[in-house]
């Protein structure tokens, strides 16, 4: 009896927390939500998604896709040479310098920072010229654009941007 009582009162309370809008008493009993699936959660730290251009519903994967966060927006990076990229956007960083590093998800290919046409709390245009080579031919290169902290020069608001192979 003491079983039964236990799961007629998990029922019960399984049941108010997953209704929104169902009344608040009913005669009839519901078991336990046990069978239903359960989403995963995410295994890996998503990144951001890239932002539709105006008239796009879902871009396809192209060099011209846009990428934003808080600080960056509008930045897309076009191939321009064998190992020369050009990163265009607007970021709104502190002093208007830009950080960026170059990886392959092994190693720092290239490293550095650049400049925007105005700093925080305005956004600034930017246009940048890349200059790096694969350590291994079929690594894929890692563009992260990011604004270094004033008090301990960590990285703050990174942006990830698989570089285009074409």
């Amino acid at each position: 009896m003491k079983k039964f009582l236990l799961l007629l009162l998990t029922a019960a309370i399984l049941h108010g927390c997953s209704s929104t809008s169902a009344p608040a008493e009913s005669n009839e009993t519901q078991p336990p939500a046990a069978n239903e699936p359960a989403t995963p959660a995410p295994t890996q730290p998503q990144e951001p998604a890239p932002a539709p251009e105006a008239g796009q519903e879902d871009p396809e994967p192209t060099s011209d896709m846009t990428y934003g966060n808080d600080i960056f927006q509008k930045v897309t990076v076009r191939k321009t040479g064998e190992d020369t990229f050009e990163v265009k956007g607007q970021a709104k960083v502190f002093e208007a310098v830009v950080s960026y590093v170059v990886e392959d998800g092994h190693n720092e290919l290239a490293e550095g920072s650049f400049t925007t046409s105005a700093g925080a709390p305005e956004f600034g245009d930017f246009t940048y010229t890349l200059k790096v080579k694969k350590a291994e031919p079929n690594s894929t290169l890692l563009l992260i654009l990011f604004e270094k902290s004033a008090k301990d020069g960590s990285r703050q608001m990174e942006l990830i941007i698989s570089l285009p192979e074409k």
